[in-house]
């Protein structure tokens, strides 16, 4: 039985598909959900002497807050429990995982080779990482 679940939310199918499992599975154990979408920081050095690169990041982050509050409200989830990370994805998930005491991390797959194929890069490292239970919810598409 799960108490507190924390859901790492990505905008695409896959995270679509993954929200509504993470709701199911919160609703079928009584537990909290939570849910998390973590932005990745864009070095500055990617973008040489482009001016308005604090307006890129906004506009990332803008985007983001809409997305995860569209994503939280079709899935059930309160407003206080839809959170937005700014730094690695791994790190962000595993932080906020312990601060809640999460005993369940649900994420989606997007591997492509080896160990990353059968799971994805950011589920690996969040998987080896955790201090409690992780489910990979794979893309059902093929």
């Amino acid at each position: 039985m799960y108490t507190t679940i924390l859901y790492a939310a990505d905008f695409d199918e896959v995270g679509e598909n993954a929200a509504k499992k993470a709701a199911l599975l919160a609703k079928e154990n009584n537990a909290k959900l939570h849910m998390v979408h973590v932005i990745e920081p864009i070095p500055a050095y990617a973008y040489p002497g482009l001016a308005s690169f604090s307006n890129i990041e906004a506009s990332i982050k803008q985007q983001a807050e809409k997305s995860l509050l569209e994503m939280s409200e079709q899935v059930g989830v309160d407003k206080d429990c839809a959170h937005l990370a700014l730094g690695s994805t791994k790190h962000e998930v595993l932080r906020l995982a312990d601060e809640l005491s999460a005993d369940l991390i649900l994420v989606g797959s997007h591997g492509k080779h080896g160990m990353q194929l059968i799971l994805g890069s950011t589920a690996t490292a969040i998987l080896h990482g955790a201090h409690c239970d992780v489910l990979v919810v794979r893309n059902d598409k093929k």
